[in-house]
C-alpha cells in the first residue's frame, strides 16, 4: 500500500471538522509500544509483510515518517516513552553508577523509574482516569514486595512450578502499579529470554492471546470512564515468534494452561495461513500475529462503541535493521509512528521529526491535562500537527545512546563517537583481561561463536560506540559484524560522522571529512551543542563540563 493511495487531506480536513464539533466525553488512550519492528514488517511500508490493520490505522491516522527512537535499546526507549524525557534523566542507582569519572553519561539498559517519578500513566491518573499496563516493562523493579522465587522443577503443568511462576508474576505487577497503574496484567519484568525461571520451563513465550487477554479485561472494566492503556507488546522481539506461533498455545509465563485462550485473537494456525495467502513467508508471518493484536483492540472499542472516543498511538521502541539497534544510526534509531483519532486525526503522512519522548505531551494535550509544574518534559505535543495547524516545531532532534550522541536535522545526521578519558587510562593489560572475559561469556551463552573470527581477540582492545567492554560486547560485534555486514562498518569507529540522509539514506559513506561539507559539519556540531547544553553530563569536547 503507497501513501497516494491514502484519502486525500482536502476532503478528511472538511470531515475532521465536522467531527471535532460534536461533543466528546474525555478521550480514552491507547498506546501499542511494539518491540524490535523491523521495517519490512509494516506492510504499508514495502508490501512484504501482511499487516492489515497497522496498514489502515496509517492510513486513517497521521503517519510521521520520520519518527525516532531517541535511544534505540529496550529499556531508555520506554523510560524515554513513559516520562517524556531523554534517558540520560534517569536518577536511578545502576545508571549513575555507569556515569565516567569525567561525568559522561552511558544510556543503556541501565534505566529505571523511581516511584516518586512522574511518568504519563501517573500524571493521567492522578487526573481521574484508570490507567492499564500490559506487557514488557523492562524499566527496572524495585523488589518492594519481595524477590522472585526459583521453580522446583522444569515441568511447566506441574502445580507447584505453577504456583511460584504465579507468585512472580504478582510480584511484578504490584512493583509495576507503583509507576501509575490502577490494572497490571501479564507482565514480563524484561524480555522472556531474560527471566530464568520462564527459560527453565520453557515459558519463555510472547503469549500474545495471553497478553490480549488482560487488555480487553482492561477495556471492558473502564469502558464507562475514561482510561489510558499502555500495552508495550513482547512481539517481534527474541525469542523467536515463529516458534511459539507454531508452539503450544498454552503455554504461558504462568505455567502450562489446561486449555488454550481462545476467542480473543484469530487461531494461530489461521494467522499463519493469511500470512502465506497474502505471500508471505519466514519470520515476517510473525507481523501478522501482531497486526492480530491491534485488530482484536480495536474490534473490542468499536464492540463497546469506543471507537470514536480512542487516540491510538502506535510506536516501535527501536529498529534492528541493518544491525543498527543500538546505535543512532537509522536502523535502529528510525522508526515509524502513528497517532489515530477518528474524525480528530487528519488521515496524512507527516514528515516533521518525530519522538518517542513526544508521547506523553501528545496524551496531555488531546485529554486535556495540565502536567505538574515539577515533570520535566523534553518532548512536544504531536496534536497540532496531526491537525494541521500551525505550530512552532523542532528543526533538529537529539538522540543518545552508549558512548554516542547524534542530532537530526533537515537531510543530515551529525553522530558524534566519545570515549571517555578514564576509560583509556585503563592499561591495556587490563582491558585485554576484561575482554577475554567478556568473550568468554559470550562463547559460553552463545556456543556458536567459539572458532568465528567475528568473535576473536581484539590486540587493541578497543571501545565500541555502546561502550559496554573493551573489544565489544555481544550486541556491538553484532553491529560491526553482523548479517549481513552493517553498512556503516567502515567509519564506525570515526569519532565524528556526517551522513546526508536524503542522498544515503543508508548512512554508507561519512562526509565529515569531506572538506566539501565542512561548514555543514560545523553547523550540525553546533545544533549539537546546543543540546548538550540542555543535557545533563559531559562528552568530551563538545561539552567538556
Amino acid at each position: 500500500m503507497k501513501r497516494r493511495d491514502f484519502i486525500q487531506i482536502t476532503a478528511t480536513g472538511a470531515c475532521a471538522a465536522v467531527y471535532a464539533q460534536k461533543p466528546r466525553r474525555r478521550p480514552n488512550v491507547i498506546v501499542l509500544y511494539t518491540d524490535d519492528q523491523k521495517m519490512d514488517s509494516f506492510g504499508f511500508i514495502n508490501g512484504k509483510a501482511h499487516t492489515p490493520n497497522i496498514d489502515r490505522l496509517a492510513k486513517e491516522g497521521a503517519y510521521f515518517s520520520n519518527a525516532y527512537a531517541t535511544s534505540s535499546v529496550c529499556s531508555p526507549s520506554r523510560y524515554s516513552c513513559l516520562t517524556g524525557q531523554y534517558a540520560s534523566r534517569c536518577s536511578g542507582d545502576d545508571f549513575k553508577k555507569s556515569t565516567s569519572a569525567e561525568g559522561m553519561t552511558k544510556v543503556l539498559w541501565n534505566m529505571d523509574i523511581a516511584e516518586n517519578e512522574w511518568t504519563f500513566p501517573k500524571v493521567m491518573q492522578a487526573n481521574g482516569y484508570k490507567t492499564g499496563m500490559i506487557g514488557k516493562w523492562h524499566v527496572g523493579l524495585t523488589g518492594k514486595y519481595g524477590h522472585r522465587k526459583e521453580v522446583p522443577n522444569k515441568n511447566p503443568a506441574d502445580p507447584e512450578t505453577k504456583a511460584v511462576l504465579k507468585y512472580n508474576q504478582e510480584l511484578y505487577c504490584k512493583d509495576i502499579a507503583d509507576r501509575g497503574f490502577d490494572y497490571v496484567g501479564a507482565a514480563y519484568a524484561g524480555n522472556p529470554n531474560d527471566d530464568k525461571q520462564l527459560i527453565k520451563t520453557g515459558c519463555n513465550v510472547h503469549a500474545a492471546e495471553w497478553q490480549t487477554m488482560h487488555a480487553l479485561k482492561f477495556i471492558e472494566e473502564n469502558k464507562d470512564q475514561p482510561f489510558v492503556l499502555y500495552y508495550a507488546s513482547t512481539l517481534l522481539h527474541v525469542p523467536d515468534p515463529m516458534e511459539d506461533l507454531e508452539g503450544d498455545p498454552r503455554l504461558t509465563p504462568l505455567g502450562l494452561l489446561d486449555k488454550p485462550i481462545e476467542g480473543i485473537l484469530p487461531p494461530r494456525e489461521d494467522t499463519v495461513k493469511r500470512a502465506k495467502k497474502a505471500g508471505v513467508s519466514g519470520k515476517l508471518i510473525a507481523a501478522t500475529w501482531l497486526d492480530d493484536v491491534l485488530g482484536a483492540l480495536q474490534d473490542k472499542l468499536k464492540k463497546l462503541n469506543l471507537a470514536e472516543d480512542t487516540i491510538i498511538i502506535y510506536f516501535n521502541d527501536n529498529g534492528t535493521d541493518d544491525s543498527g539497534k543500538g546505535s543512532n544510526y537509522q536502523g535502529g534509531a528510525h522508526v515509524p509512528m502513528i497517532v489515530y483519532w477518528p474524525g480528530v486525526v487528519l488521515p496524512e503522512e507527516r514528515k516533521e521529526l518525530a519522538a518517542n519522548i513526544d508521547i506523553a505531551p501528545t496524551i496531555f494535550d488531546f485529554c486535556g491535562v495540565t502536567p505538574p509544574e515539577d515533570m520535566h518534559l523534553d518532548g512536544l505535543s504531536l496534536k497540532p500537527l496531526t491537525q494541521n495547524k500551525q505550530t512552532d516545531w523542532r528543526e533538529s532532534l537529539f538522540l543518545e545512546i552508549g558512548l554516542t550522541r547524534a542530532v537530526v536535522s533537515g537531510d543530515y545526521k551529525y553522530l558524534a563517537f566519545r570515549i571517555p578519558e578514564s576509560y583509556l587510562e585503563k592499561p591495556l593489560e587490563e582491558r585485554l583481561a576484561e575482554h577475554k572475559a567478556t568473550l568468554e561469556k559470550i562463547n559460553k551463552s552463545h556456543p556458536w561463536t567459539v572458532g568465528n573470527k567475528m568473535w576473536q581477540i581484539d590486540p587493541e582492545a578497543k571501545y565500541l560506540q555502546m561502550g559496554m567492554a573493551p573489544g565489544g560486547d555481544f550486541m556491538e560485534k553484532l553491529q560491526v559484524s553482523g548479517w549481513p555486514p552493517a553498512p556503516f562498518v567502515n567509519h564506525y569507529y570515526d569519532p565524528d560522522q556526517l551522513f546526508d540522509l536524503k542522498r544515503d539514506p543508508r548512512e554508507t559513506t561519512n562526509l565529515a571529512t569531506n572538506p566539501e561539507y565542512a561548514a555543514k559539519l560545523e553547523q550540525m556540531k553546533k545544533k549539537m551543542k546546543t543540546h548538550l547544553a540542555d543535557m545533563p553530563g559531559t562528552f568530551g569536547d563538545l561539552k567538556p563540563e
